[in-house]
């Protein structure tokens, strides 16, 4: 055979062989130029949230803790475009997941993967809006594949998830999305998840949606806290309250953004196991076992785990208010917050606000108490109050219009500083950020 002949075969068997090659990999920065335009930022009343395009009609997936609740968003594209009018086409609460889709034509889908074949120590790149910071790009590996239970998988990822990122695409090296950005473990280092994109592919086959202004959303909950008596924690020794009131904390901070989430079970595990935990050991203090027991034995008789949940939840801040009136050296219940004021705002505060003075003043208040009630919890009272003080101010600043709904949050503020003590101002406030969302909610037609 000539040389000719020769190359003729080569050329020949390289596209023979040529779809079974493996693709390129892409670099981060090609991964970002690539999908940048179909990653969206989510604006709903009560704070902000990522997705992505995954079909040409304009459908979007994103988390479903970002739009729970709502009965308005907005979605805003990498150029600037918004989009209002949202039909819901399928939620899935279990896996955290909600479909969007905002009727716009011409938005370019992003490649879905297998995330069945996702392995651990492969490189992903996630981008989302932290904070609302525009689109940003993080890279890191898969660190993890965990298996919750056997309906939920998460990936676990070491590429950072921030507040704001949620719903973002989690891509592989292909540029193709293998998951869905979902919870970050705010007590660890690099304790990243999202949602395998194996879950969503069911939910892309729904043709008929519900316009999000019209869907009816689970009732809000209504709290039971119990109201204990500082007789309870008699010969309870300090340092067992110490372990009791640490070991509530640490649950909480580990479970709350898990049931956030969407991870409801993890979340009551997580305090299930805290309780029994404790029983062994606080010998010395059989009030407080009493009343974590109790809360186990309430939450065995219920049926579900967001239930469960709730139930350990509010036998844990029973413990931890009776904790802090102890050390306080007061038995009255207004100034801790176990008698709430939450006072009545009619959905009329609301007349003289856009939507975008509702979706902010929503957001506002959404963020301070993300970062004030942990603060609180964990006994730093007067950041989590100056954290609160700090939102209404931003809001008198910075939202436009909305005249009745400032002074509202005002006279809370004022109220507040009549408070005696740090926690009787912390709450003053948290009860008027209470009366605003229920107000947008109400407006809202909750």
């Amino acid at each position: 055979m000539n040389t000719s002949g020769m190359v003729w075969v080569l050329l020949a068997a390289a596209a023979l062989f040529a779809p079974y090659l493996p693709a390129a990999d892409l670099t981060a920065e090609q991964i970002a130029e690539k999908a940048t335009p179909s990653v969206v930022l989510i604006r709903v009343p009560a704070g902000l949230g990522s997705g992505f395009v995954v079909s040409n009609d304009g459908r979007i997936v994103t988390n479903y803790h970002v739009i729970r609740g709502a009965k308005q968003a907005t979605v805003v594209t990498a150029d600037g475009r918004e989009f209002k009018d949202m039909e819901l086409m399928a939620a899935d609460p279990g896996h955290d997941l909600a479909v969007l889709r905002t009727g716009a034509h011409g938005l370019r889908a992003l490649a879905l993967g297998d995330s069945a074949i996702a392995k651990p120590g492969e490189h992903v790149v996630a981008i989302g809006h932290p904070l609302g910071l525009g689109n940003t790009v993080s890279d890191g590996l898969l660190s993890a594949v965990r298996v919750i239970s056997p309906q939920r998988t998460l990936l676990q990822i070491s590429a950072p998830i921030s507040p704001g990122s949620s719903g973002g695409p989690v891509f592989n090296d292909r540029g193709e999305v293998i998951g869905i950005s979902t919870l970050l473990i705010s007590g660890g280092q690099n304790l990243n998840f999202a949602v395998p994109i194996n879950a969503v592919k069911p939910l892309l086959d729904i043709d008929k949606g519900v316009a999000l202004a019209a869907y009816v959303w689970p009732a809000q909950r209504k709290r039971n806290i119990p109201n204990h008596p500082l007789a309870l924690l008699e010969d309870c020794p300090a340092p067992q309250l110490r372990v009791i009131v640490g070991n509530i904390q640490r649950a909480i901070d580990v479970g709350a953004p898990l049931y956030n989430q969407g991870n409801v079970e993890a979340c009551y595990r997580i305090y299930e196991a805290t309780a029994l935990d404790l029983d062994k050991q606080i010998q010395a203090c059989p009030g407080p076992r009493r009343a974590l027991l109790d809360g186990v034995s309430q939450a065995d008789k219920l049926g579900s785990y967001d239930d469960k949940a709730w139930a350990m939840r509010d036998a844990f801040d029973g413990l931890l208010d009776l904790a802090a009136r102890k050390a306080g050296g007061t038995d009255g219940v207004a100034a801790t917050g176990l008698q709430r004021q939450i006072p009545y705002y009619p959905a009329a505060v609301l007349d003289d606000c856009d939507g975008e003075g509702i979706a902010s003043i929503g957001s506002f208040i959404g963020a301070a108490i993300n970062s004030g009630a942990p603060l609180y919890n964990k006994g730093n009272v007067e950041a989590c109050y100056r954290i609160y003080q700090g939102a209404i101010g931003d809001i008198a600043r910075k939202v436009k219009g909305c005249p009745a709904a400032k002074q509202a949050l005002q006279d809370g503020l004022g109220n507040a500083e009549r408070q005696a003590n740090w926690q009787g101002k912390a709450w003053a406030l948290r009860d008027s950020f209470d009366g605003m969302i229920e107000a947008i909610q109400r407006g809202q037609g909750k």
